[in-house]
């Protein structure tokens, strides 16, 4: 055979060869078609979602030297794959919901989901959301290329945000050389890396961080003068809101057991030094009080359930799981004198003075060692 047709015989193979690699290698031209958000907040409003969005995409398309295309909203061309976005509350978290559907048939749909705990998106999380975007996008792309060999896979429509799954979450990955995956929350503000009290990114990337100040739950023990938690007692504290407490102050008091209902307002949300206003109610459940009179004779006072309406300011210092807490007020009586001598007879000097240094109001004082369940 004769040199020169050797080498063209050679070179139509090697084109043939090569010619199905070339065509999954194509671009995948990708358009952001839909952001919405659900969460009143400034750092995850549609506008700044889709911001962020597109800067993360053309970096991870940099970083990966890929030939894939973000489409501008206005682009007259076809794109192959639609992505759209939506931020929603999940409890205490925020959830990145992105669904990518391919524009030809079989329509191809894939759902990433990323939780975390900042209300605001930080550079470097939304480059690390958007590679993945990306690399889901390409195998979309490059899938929506090929003749399909089965039945088309179950469609669904765009909008359709599933929830989180262990199958389709795209919760970032920290993968390890022996092929484990650790489940983490993408950085959430900031930039560089680093949140909102200057972590480093891996460190607020945590599940949950009760160093920052988040809590749900929180259980505590009480030492104070004249305060709804009495002498000693305790604390149980529900945060309804980043910024709103329900607490339940109880124990020993003067005037008998206590416990009382408050409600907690936290302008700072959750940091780990959190200051606080709080107002409440407590019962005190009465009991009984005496003094010594003619020469040692006992008389005995019965003191009646009294309501004292309580208002303060104190300090939640979160310590990882545990926290520590203070507070200062003043109680102000509901009912003055609350009391009765149990034999019928007239209030003497000596029992009233008893009496009216346990009445519960006044100025209050309370610390308090805890521990935030979850």
């Amino acid at each position: 055979m004769r040199p020169t047709a050797l080498r063209v015989r050679t070179s139509m193979l090697l084109a043939a060869t090569l010619l199905p690699l070339s065509s999954l290698a194509d671009p995948v031209y990708f358009q952001l078609t839909d952001v919405g958000s659900e969460v009143d907040a400034p750092g995850l409003s549609a506008g700044t979602v889709a911001a962020k969005t597109r800067y993360g995409i053309a970096e991870a398309v940099k970083a990966a030297g890929s030939e894939s295309i973000l489409m501008d909203p206005q682009h007259e061309g076809s794109s192959d794959v639609n992505v759209t976005a939506k931020v929603s509350r999940v409890g205490e978290k925020y959830r990145l919901t992105y669904q990518l559907q391919t524009t030809a048939q079989p329509v191809r749909t894939k759902t990433l989901a990323y939780d975390f705990v900042n209300p605001s998106l930080s550079d470097k999380g939304a480059v690390v959301m958007a590679q993945s975007v990306l690399a889901e996008a390409e195998k979309l792309g490059a899938a929506s290329q090929e003749v399909p060999t089965s039945a088309p896979s179950e469609e669904r429509p765009a909008n359709d945000f599933v929830p989180v799954t262990q199958e389709e979450s795209g919760a970032l990955e920290s993968r390890s050389p022996s092929g484990s995956t650790l489940a983490v929350d993408a950085p959430t503000s900031g930039s560089m890396g680093q949140d909102s009290m200057g972590r480093d990114a891996s460190e607020a990337a945590v599940k949950r961080s009760f160093r920052s100040g988040m809590t749900t739950l929180d259980l505590g023990v009480a030492l104070g003068f004249n305060s709804p938690s009495g002498i000693f007692g305790g604390e149980v504290e529900y945060r309804l809101k980043p910024w709103l407490g329900l607490n339940v102050s109880g124990g020993a008091g003067a005037w008998g057991l206590r416990v009382g209902p408050l409600v907690r307002f936290y302008p700072l949300g959750e940091v780990p030094t959190s200051p606080f206003f709080e107002a409440g109610t407590s019962f005190n459940f009465g009991g009984e009080s005496w003094s010594e009179v003619n020469g040692g004779e006992r008389r005995y006072a019965d003191l009646m359930l009294t309501p004292v309406a309580t208002v303060g300011v104190g300090v939640r210092r979160s310590l990882g799981p545990l926290y520590l807490g203070t507070r200062v007020g003043w109680g102000f009586r509901l009912r003055e004198d609350n009391w009765e001598m149990r034999d019928g007879g007239q209030k003497d000097f000596l029992t009233a003075t008893a009496v009216d240094l346990t009445q519960h109001g006044g100025f209050l004082f309370s610390i308090t060692a805890g521990v935030a369940v979850f």
